[in-house]
């Protein structure tokens, strides 16, 4: 699969202190990267150690891209020999688009992800009583997709760049930390051919135990924090944190032996984020690891609990040329025209 992402920084561009921040968004920045794109959905028991965990095959990618002036392109391709692996989890047919717009003053996460195919990782085939031919228990009709968005503002942008670590058009130059402020906003949709509990474990899930499909909405607001840690103004360390809670519409199909109906309320979600970048940053080269991850659940009737996340891991070696081709310069120009067209100055 051919996965197309196009990121740009919007609004207007912040002066950050040189002495703390190098900025290299006027130089071409090309990348190669191998990235891992996950998903999970987790249904917890009222039994300890019991939760029920969900998870899509997988799969690695090799990509290359590029970076001018805060454009931001990637193109990312399955590598065959590191995804062949259906007979152990079985199939999963996906469309995952993931972007991370990192700006000076603003660093937002959006998502969307269509998931079909999940095989179990908590529990064995024969702990279920489950027959196939897949090493883990496989459910093809297991269907889900979620749409999101979460965005942080930098409070110290001033002084701290998130590209510096995670778009590698920056140099953070020395140590520096920001508070974050913002929120977040997703849709979650679940379903299956039958219960979503397998049989053996529906005494363990009283609340949820014939639930066929369900769809969460919430949204609420996140504050956190972000530390760069600078060793030798080239080796870097990145990690951030994010929490926040609100409300959420929680709607379930229940289909039992006797009736089938729909209940719908009204109940408490929250939010986490979790982001870190290791590497070695120069004004020609970055070679770096990254992670980052959402981590999203709601507290359901019965006090039983559904949780998702959604994330990429990606390692990365980037270099940055010192010129650019005059065609480059007018093209480039030519879409910050554009762009300041389309969004009004702030």
């Amino acid at each position: 699969m051919l996965l197309l992402v196009l990121g740009s920084a919007y609004g207007s561009k912040a002066q950050q202190d040189t002495n703390y921040v190098k900025d290299y968004s006027r130089r071409i920045t090309y990348r190669t990267y191998l990235s891992h794109k996950f998903n999970s959905l987790q249904v917890h028991s009222s039994a300890p150690g019991e939760d029920l965990r969900y998870r899509p095959n997988g799969r690695v990618n090799f990509g290359v891209g590029a970076s001018l002036r805060k454009f931001t392109l990637n193109i990312g391709v399955p590598i065959p020999f590191l995804n062949d692996d259906n007979d152990r989890k079985g199939r999963t047919r996906y469309l995952d688009a993931q972007a991370n717009i990192y700006g000076t003053k603003q660093a937002s996460n959006l998502f969307l992800q269509v998931f079909k195919g999940y095989h179990i990782t908590s529990h064995s085939k024969a702990m279920l009583g489950w027959d196939g031919s897949t090493a883990f228990p496989y459910r093809r009709d297991l269907l889900q997709y979620n749409i999101g968005l979460s965005s942080l503002r930098i409070l110290n942008h001033s002084r701290f760049s998130y590209r510096a670590g995670f778009n590698q058009d920056a140099i953070q130059l020395r140590s520096q930390g920001t508070w974050l402020i913002g929120g977040y906003l997703t849709a979650y949709v679940v379903r299956a051919d039958s219960s979503l509990i397998p049989g053996r474990l529906r005494d363990q899930f009283p609340a949820t135990a014939d639930v066929r499909s369900a769809s969460y909405f919430d949204l609420g607001p996140m504050v956190g924090y972000a530390y760069t840690h600078v060793m030798g103004r080239m080796w870097f360390a990145t990690v951030s944190g994010a929490v926040g809670a609100g409300g959420s519409v929680q709607v379930a199909r229940h289909e039992g032996p006797i009736d089938a109906h729909t209940e719908s309320h009204a109940g408490v979600g929250w939010h986490s984020q979790f982001r870190v970048a290791l590497g070695y940053n120069t004004s020609r080269r970055y070679i770096g690891a990254l992670f980052s991850q959402e981590h999203i659940g709601y507290l359901q009737r019965a006090g039983e609990r559904f949780t998702w996340d959604v994330g990429v891991v990606r390692v990365v070696f980037a270099l940055r040329f010192r010129e650019r081709p005059a065609s480059v310069e007018r093209g480039t120009r030519w879409l910050q025209r554009k762009k300041n067209e389309v969004l009004p100055a702030p």
